[in-house]
């Protein structure tokens, strides 16, 4: 996935601009781990080894082995990014087309926009989906709309009038909202 790729390397560049300081203190007791009576002690020494394949990740989350590259993992916890950069990896625009529950088992995706986009029915889309009815309308139109700013992005970014990843963005808005129009 090339923008998974894109944003971890943003991440990476983003997070050597973090206060190191800051990371190595404990958010709670404020406990620091870069002093010089931190240099002679042996156990965090042996801790705090793990600086290979680190960047963007926490250094006290990398104790559990966790590196740079299992930060856009879908089970990897916000709190595993630097926090001083203010980023998570949930603010990738990544769709994971499998999901899997703690225990391994596959997760099928919610296809409540794409049902609603077939079939046109709010009334069949609670119903199937056990949603209630103004959490379901809710639902459509958050996604109208970010369909809608999607297309509006595309539109000023895109150079070619014609372009067909534009034209497609700005039919997939217009059919939306009159499908959502007509409930």
């Amino acid at each position: 996935m090339d923008i998974t790729k894109d944003f971890a390397s943003f991440l990476l560049n983003v997070a050597r601009l973090a206060d190191v300081k800051q990371e190595y203190e404990l958010p709670l007791s404020k406990t620091n781990f870069t002093g010089k009576e931190c240099e002679d002690s042996e156990l965090v020494s042996h801790l705090m080894n793990c600086k290979e394949g680190r960047v963007a990740i926490s250094p006290f989350v990398c104790l559990s082995g966790n590196s740079d590259g299992d930060l856009l993992q879908p089970n990897t916890p916000n709190h595993a990014i630097l926090r001083t950069i203010g980023i998570n990896h949930a603010q990738a625009p990544v769709l994971w087309s499998q999901i899997f529950d703690n225990q391994g088992r596959r997760m099928p995706l919610n296809a409540y926009a794409l049902d609603f986009y077939k079939h046109g029915s709010l009334t069949g889309l609670v119903q199937d989906n056990g949603i209630n009815e103004g959490a379901a309308y809710q639902l459509l139109k958050d996604f109208a709309l970010t369909i809608k700013s999607i297309s509006v992005s595309l539109r000023e970014l895109c150079e070619n009038e014609d372009d067909n990843v534009v034209l497609a963005f700005e039919q997939l808005s217009d059919t939306f909202f009159e499908k959502l129009k007509a409930v």
